[in-house]
């Protein structure tokens, strides 16, 4: 089965429920974080956060056959890097380019790039796995005018659950001597002292030397050894890993800190870049970014109310809005928890409701991420959610435009089934509206400007809009 995990668009990251469906997925964590800890972190309740940090455009190059003197000394085309980050909590393992799909790539003026595209070989992942840098290749380039691009595909990660350290004492720094890393055998194939210290290279199988987090040394006082990786690399399933290390002791401590059960997940990415986005130190986020999240050293701007739509309003039914902006958060907390999906979306603006649909969509395909650490419970909540999506006719990926994904589809029976499949995938202990993707708590700070308002629901804030004397949420 295709995973579906994406992360809610930012237009619907107001609506902390649909965070929320995720978040309450999350097993408690079980112990410190620190090191020396054996217990494991929690299971993340996001997906990998994706944006866009390179841009380069390759033009035809000079001299014999336009192949002698070449820009970047690289072939004709187009080249986005993109940065993935992991989740709080998480890891990254691996990217792996075979499985990651590139689906479409084209400029604003509407052109296809996607000539010979692919997902670049040889993804990078930083060694603390708190990040990967992938790049997208094709070898068409932008039309004459064009501004920006948009690229959509897929990107399959070996995400894991925490990392676990395992101490191995009395490690002899001698060619040839094996120890045991739980049940994997390592062996010491070189040991080299110079002047500085010692170059260690350790023989280990491929599968473990990919989930290897981190590796530190400590001499007989357990005091720590200083050490750096200086490489590693595989042939077949057979790998080595090879480390400089400040110290000519001849027997160490080793502690090997590995990833925890790791996943692999099928992350969807919709991009839009252009130069404009990448200068000032600011990368682009895709849609399947946590979108909204002001960095550090950023100030979000000052909220503003909402601007009146285009032309007139759209029409509205009689049972269509509230009568304030109070009583449209009151109704969609009360129909969500009731099951009672048109009256939620009644209160919703009439051209934000498919939006809406697709928060819930991507907040379904949120919940098998809260078992990432059993794999029974996971692939039968996988089961589900196909034959519930099968039902409904909708069909991945969830980021296309909502009247694409939604043609055809009765919406207000997909809210109300989603409501339901939700509470019905609570886990014990946990109250079912938790689970459900509505604002929480009670609006505060509203300020009301003729037909527009805004509001404060949760920390965040919301704008709501007037037609025909009736209240509505805007996404």
């Amino acid at each position: 089965m295709r995973s579906r995990v994406v992360s809610v668009a930012g237009a619907l990251v107001i609506l902390s429920g649909i965070v929320s469906a995720a978040q309450a997925q999350r097993p408690q964590g079980r112990g410190s974080a620190q090191r020396a800890a054996a217990a494991q972190p929690a299971a993340p309740s996001t997906p990998p956060q994706l944006s866009v940090i390179g841009l380069r455009i390759v033009n035809g190059g000079l001299g014999s056959n336009g192949t002698e003197l070449q820009p970047f000394n690289d072939h004709p085309g187009t080249t986005l890097s993109i940065a993935v980050q992991a989740p709080k909590g998480s890891g990254i393992v691996a990217v792996d380019d075979d499985t990651s799909k590139l689906e479409a790539f084209a400029d604003d003026k509407g052109q296809s790039l996607l000539e010979e595209g692919r997902i670049g070989p040889f993804p990078k992942v930083a060694e603390d796995g708190s990040a990967a840098l992938v790049e997208v290749e094709v070898r068409g380039r932008p039309s004459a005018g064009a501004t920006s691009l948009t690229v959509q595909g897929s990107l399959a990660l070996t995400l894991a659950n925490g990392s676990k350290p395992t101490r191995v004492a009395n490690v002899k720094l001698e060619e040839g001597q094996t120890f045991k890393v739980g049940a994997t055998t390592m062996t010491v194939n070189n040991a080299k002292v110079s002047d500085d210290g010692t170059s260690i290279t350790l023989g280990l199988p491929r599968s473990v030397l990919q989930t290897l987090r981190e590796t530190r040394f400590f001499d007989a006082k357990g005091a720590p050894i200083e050490a750096r990786r200086a490489g590693s690399g595989y042939m077949n399933q057979k790998a080595e890993i090879e480390f400089e290390t400040k110290t000519k002791d001849k027997v160490v401590t080793m502690e090997f800190e590995l990833w925890q059960n790791p996943r692999t997940l099928k992350v969807p990415f919709n991009v839009q870049a252009g130069i404009g986005s990448l200068t000032g130190g600011k990368a682009a986020d895709t849609t399947g970014s946590s979108a909204g999240k002001a960095s550090e050293t950023s100030k979000p701007e000052p909220a503003t109310a909402a601007k009146k739509p285009a032309g007139p309003p759209p029409a509205i039914g009689p049972t269509d809005g509230a009568a304030s902006v109070e009583a449209v958060v009151k109704q969609m907390q009360t129909a969500a928890v009731a099951g009672k999906g048109g009256q939620v979306l009644s209160v919703i603006y009439p051209t934000d409701r498919g939006t809406y649909g697709q928060g819930v969509a991507m907040a379904l395909a949120f919940l098998p991420m809260g078992s990432m650490g059993d794999e029974k419970a996971a692939s039968a909540m996988e089961k589900d959610l196909d034959a519930f999506f099968a039902k409904h006719q909708i069909k991945p990926p969830f980021t296309k435009d909502p009247e694409e994904l939604f043609k055809g589809v009765d919406l207000n029976a997909f809210v109300t089934d989603a409501f339901a499949f939700m509470k019905g995938h609570a886990k014990k202990g946990d109250k079912p509206e938790d689970y459900l993707p509505v604002p929480s708590g009670k609006p505060e700070n509203v300020k009301v400007d003729g037909d527009n308002a805004t509001a404060s629901l949760s920390g965040k804030d919301v704008n709501f809009a007037k037609i025909g004397g009736k209240w509505f949420i805007r996404l």
